[in-house]
């Protein structure tokens, strides 16, 4: 009984901090925009701060590309990827793999 109510008392606690970080996130976003609004690429002083704006990162739209360079006529600008994991796995069995597969942290969700 003593378990469940610490275990009751740390979710409730976490769960108070999870939403008081999203309220923060949001007002940080908030604040981001009204940075950047109207503001290009480039450094700016902000009282003893410096505010700095980076262009956004440039990445290739797969799909988009594949219409305009089929693979057939450009086969040079492609490289070969294994496939999805779960795909793998029924392909070779899940002990095959042992060796090669990472396993990321661990996550909580309280709700």
């Amino acid at each position: 009984m003593a378990e469940q109510q610490e275990l009751a008392t740390l979710a409730s606690k976490y769960a108070e901090i999870t939403d008081r970080i999203n309220q923060l996130q949001e007002q940080a976003d908030s604040l981001k925009a009204l940075i950047m609004k109207n503001r290009e690429p480039g450094e700016y002083a902000a009282g003893p701060l410096t505010v700095k704006i980076r262009k956004g990162k440039r990445n290739l739209d797969a799909k988009a590309f594949e219409k305009h360079f089929p693979i057939q006529q450009h086969a040079d600008c492609y490289q070969i990827k294994p496939k999805a994991l779960s795909t793998i796995i029924q392909q070779v069995g899940e002990n095959a793999l042992q060796d090669c597969v990472k396993v990321g942290a661990a996550s909580l969700v309280v709700e």
